[in-house]
């Protein structure tokens, strides 16, 4: 609409431009030029009052998008773990479409309310669970643990309760370094694995 509101003004404008720059008598005589005239500011006036609205429709739609940012957050989270579960194992495979069907119809079945921060949260609540469920059904007794751990690693990464650098180090601790690259240990009755993740911790 607001697209069509615009084509209007600029027919108005354009018309009237054509008339003013044909016109050959007084303007003032010019009954079709002051008909156009007269036309052009009541289209103008009432294009620009929707616009108006249609610009006060559009924040509104933006601020309440915005609201829900939390619940889009959640679910790439929950999709890009699943994707990286097939790294695992090849067969964990899940679609965009599938999984955006199991978000899309947790937000249907997630709890109602009136307050929009609880709604959100519901949604949230309702679909990390429901997601949770249904992916580990298709895994494999010994990596269901992992999914769960790498799931609420992900969740507080997210919120950034806990940093990268934190979780690389539970996931490699020592491992990731050299103990000839290292400073020397203090002691030497300190085995050097213990050494690596003592550096890898601080």
């Amino acid at each position: 609409e607001v697209n069509a509101n615009e084509k209007r003004l600029k027919y108005y404008e354009d018309r009237l431009l054509a008339q003013l720059s044909a016109s050959e008598e007084n303007l003032i005589d010019d009954e079709d030029l002051i008909e156009t005239l007269s036309d052009a500011k009541k289209a103008s006036t009432e294009i620009k009052e929707k616009l108006s609205i249609a610009v006060d429709t559009r924040k509104r739609i933006n601020a309440a998008r915005e609201e829900y940012r939390p619940v889009a957050i959640r679910g790439s989270v929950l999709y890009f773990l699943i994707v990286e579960m097939s790294l695992v194992n090849p067969m964990y495979q899940t679609s965009l479409s599938q999984f955006l069907y199991l978000f899309d119809s947790g937000i249907e079945k997630a709890e109602k309310h009136q307050i929009t921060t609880k709604r959100i949260a519901s949604i949230i609540e309702y679909n990390t669970f429901s997601i949770f469920k249904y992916i580990s059904r298709g895994l494999f007794e010994m990596h269901k643990l992992l999914f769960v751990l790498l799931l609420a690693c992900k969740i507080e990464m997210r919120s950034g309760t806990l940093s990268n650098d934190s979780f690389q180090c539970f996931l490699k601790a020592g491992a990731a370094l050299n103990i000839a690259e290292v400073r020397p240990k203090p002691f030497p009755w300190i085995p050097d694995r213990a050494w690596l993740n003592l550096l890898s911790l601080a």
